[in-house]
């Protein structure tokens, strides 16, 4: 047996199995009799298992717990040193990315035809803004070879 019919077992005995392919599983089982041990041993597997009991929190743990927020409190706001230092660094990482990509984007003009024609030396303060930024996009997306 391959591991995709055992996935396959698996499948209808959890009722995740269409219902025309557990049908087909079904009458392939009565056929041959090794497929249908298969089944049987997999469900015989899956019905003992059983979760174990839920360990009980360790003593004073809720204590612990409400003394560590009583202490990184800071007067009921939120506070950056509270965080772990990779939330820090992740964060400040993400405020230099979306900085640059905003300076980065802000920087891209796109000058009207009308502008070109009067002078190619247009400056960046003198072009104007009537393309969007997908227009742009697509412009960009045309000149590739």
């Amino acid at each position: 047996m391959n591991r995709v019919t055992e996935m396959e077992l698996m499948r209808l005995l959890h009722g995740e199995l269409p219902e025309g392919r557990a049908r087909e599983l079904r009458d392939r089982m009565e056929r041959d009799p090794e497929l249908a041990a298969t089944y049987a041993r997999l469900a015989r597997t899956w019905e003992g298992l059983e979760l174990p009991p839920a360990a009980p929190a360790p003593p004073g743990f809720a204590q612990r717990i409400a003394a560590r927020a009583r202490e990184q409190r800071s007067g009921g706001a939120l506070s950056w040193t509270a965080a772990p230092g990779w939330v820090r660094a992740a964060a400040a990482a993400a405020l230099v990315a979306g900085t640059a990509l905003g300076v980065g984007a802000g920087s891209w003009i796109h000058r009207s035809p009308a502008a070109l024609e009067e002078s190619p030396e247009v400056s960046a303060s003198e072009a104007t803004f009537e393309t969007t930024l997908a227009e742009s996009y697509w412009d960009a997306i045309g000149e590739l070879p």
